[in-house]
């Protein structure tokens, strides 16, 4: 493999619908309409973007607004996985739960991986990892004090898209609180 990162930017909002569209879920066509809303989308939004037809156009209209933020991740030319990262306040769905608060509401100072999602042809292969290291090692460099993540508790869902706590532990995230679906693993940075 040869891997590569792209920061994603509205002229690539092509890229990123194809991927979402013929990659990310073949071997799950039930998700395939994902194209990464939850992480801007609150419940009442949720029901206005429900066909595939209006979320996708939803997730082109973020991208180039500069709203859907994170990283493309390539092995040679070929699209493999997805990132969505971005500074945590960016997030309005966790922003608005009481239960992602941890203190800190400034921007500038907290970056938040909400969603990792690998073709299936490349899971298992260390790619997260990978794309973990470029999240962590562009948000010393913007300032950020702390990169956080939110993985779900029932290690036994089918579909891990926070990634799996023992990816975090493994770069050095610690728990920082247990919810009643979900975990928050931080990671200071200074």
């Amino acid at each position: 493999m040869n891997l590569s990162i792209k920061k994603l930017t509205p002229e690539m909002h092509e890229e990123y619908l194809y991927f979402f569209d013929n990659i990310a879920f073949t071997d799950h066509e039930e998700w395939s309409a994902c194209y990464c809303l939850e992480s801007h989308l609150i419940k009442e939004e949720e029901e206005k973007y429900e066909g595939k037809g209006a979320r996708c156009e939803k997730a082109k209209e973020l991208i180039e607004h500069g709203i859907l933020n994170g990283y493309l991740i390539y092995d040679e030319e070929k699209i493999i996985g997805w990132c969505n990262c971005d500074d945590k306040l960016n997030y309005y769905p966790i922003v608005s739960n009481e239960e992602f608060n941890t203190g800190i509401n400034e921007k500038g100072k907290i970056k938040a991986v909400y969603c990792i999602d690998i073709a299936p042809d490349y899971r298992g292969k260390g790619i997260a990892d990978f794309i973990i290291d470029k999240v962590l090692e562009d948000a010393r460099k913007e300032g950020y004090l702390y990169a956080e993540a939110y993985p779900f508790s029932d290690k036994s869902f089918a579909y891990q898209y926070h990634g799996p706590i023992r990816l975090y532990e493994k770069h050095g995230f610690e728990m920082y609180s247990e919810k009643s679906w979900f975990v928050i693993m931080r990671k200071e940075l200074v």
